[in-house]
């Protein structure tokens, strides 16, 4: 989402905007505007997911609560099994 709007408003607006009315393309610079965008962010967006900073990032801690909850299910479930 943080990728889409960063191409939208910092660099599909303004570059349509910079090519439609300071160059000599004129209604030829909005539509060059979206290819451009598209692969500039496209290969920032590799670079951002070849670098792997975001498989680092933990949300919540949520994950290591629910794993020892189910850890202590297991537990009593097969300590009441093993008595049958």
């Amino acid at each position: 989402m943080v990728l889409t709007l960063v191409s939208q408003w910092v660099l599909q607006f303004p570059l349509a905007y910079v090519l439609s009315e300071h160059t000599s393309l004129g209604v030829y610079g909005l539509w060059w505007a979206f290819p451009i965008s598209n692969v500039t962010i496209a290969l920032f967006t590799i670079g951002v997911y070849a670098k792997g900073d975001w498989k680092k990032k933990r949300i919540t801690d949520a994950e290591e609560i629910l794993t020892e909850k189910v850890s202590k299910e297991i537990l009593a479930d097969e300590g009441t099994r093993t008595r049958l």
